[in-house]
């Protein structure tokens, strides 16, 4: 999380379940976590090796927005999550 958002401090109030993706881009594999976090800006942090952020962008947003910004392979990863925050909100 701190690699990629800049993001330290974070709550697996879900437990520690994870979704990985499907293997894409030379055979690599995604791990998701469910987390909460408090910070709401996020610096995206440039990259040892490129030089430069790894990301163009972030956004928070709602799940249509979400599900309609997201690539295919990560619709399965956004469905996971939203059932998962939903099932945790229930109880």
């Amino acid at each position: 999380m701190k690699e990629e958002t800049g993001i330290q401090e974070l709550a697996l109030a879900w437990g520690e379940e994870s979704m990985d993706t499907e293997i894409y881009s030379n055979s690599k594999v995604a791990t998701y976590y469910l987390a909460q976090v408090k910070k709401r800006r996020i610096t995206l942090p440039a990259s040892a090796e490129l030089g430069r952020p790894e990301h163009d962008e972030y956004r928070w947003a709602p799940y249509d927005e979400a599900r309609s910004l997201l690539p295919p392979r990560l619709i399965p990863i956004l469905d996971w999550a939203e059932g998962r925050a939903t099932q945790k909100g229930n109880n």
